[in-house]
């Protein structure tokens, strides 16, 4: 990164397990869009790992759309549970939050593997969330998961709202080991 650039870095080893959180703000209150990457710079430990990535964000349309990426390493397939999080938010104090959020899952080729709205109480999708400790979600709730398989390589999960509605979205991606 250029000496000149208006961007931040951090390294900081997380040397205890447990759960860590970022904070991107603009200066001075500024507003925009921002790309937070989270990387393991020692994968072949395996006394740690990153288990799950989530972000809160305000989800427009368009450009706006929250958009989150993650790449699966090795050589087999991976299971993973992905959540778009709006109306479950409001327990939490959160205002404006997506009334109705549209998850779609994207190749490296951006063409979409998967989707959902609404989860629907499935009874598979509830197991996944108890097995990785998420918070549950009413079963007519209009939050949105799936689970899914997928082979090593690079994806992107996008969240926006239904006929072009915003506001506040958790998406988080876990690896159902």
């Amino acid at each position: 990164m250029p000496a000149s650039s208006a961007d931040a870095a951090l390294f900081q080893p997380l040397t205890a397990p447990g759960t860590y959180s970022a904070l991107i703000s603009g200066a001075d209150g500024t507003t925009g869009i921002a790309l937070a990457e989270v990387y393991d710079t020692d994968p072949g430990t395996s006394a740690s790992r990153l288990t799950n990535v989530s972000a809160r964000a305000f989800s427009g349309t368009g450009v706006s759309a929250l958009t989150a990426g993650f790449v699966i390493g090795g050589n087999g397939t991976d299971t993973l549970l992905i959540r778009g999080i709006g109306p479950a938010l409001t327990q939490f104090g959160v205002g404006g939050a997506l009334a109705a959020p549209q998850l779609t899952l994207f190749n490296s080729s951006g063409q979409a593997i998967g989707s959902n709205s609404g989860w629907g109480g499935d009874s598979a999708l509830a197991a996944a969330f108890a097995r990785v400790g998420a918070f549950p979600l009413a079963a007519i709730s209009s939050d949105a998961a799936m689970l899914v398989t997928l082979p090593p390589g690079p994806y992107t999960v996008q969240v926006i709202g239904a006929n072009n509605t915003t506001g506040i979205v958790l998406i988080k991606v876990y690896e159902m080991r």
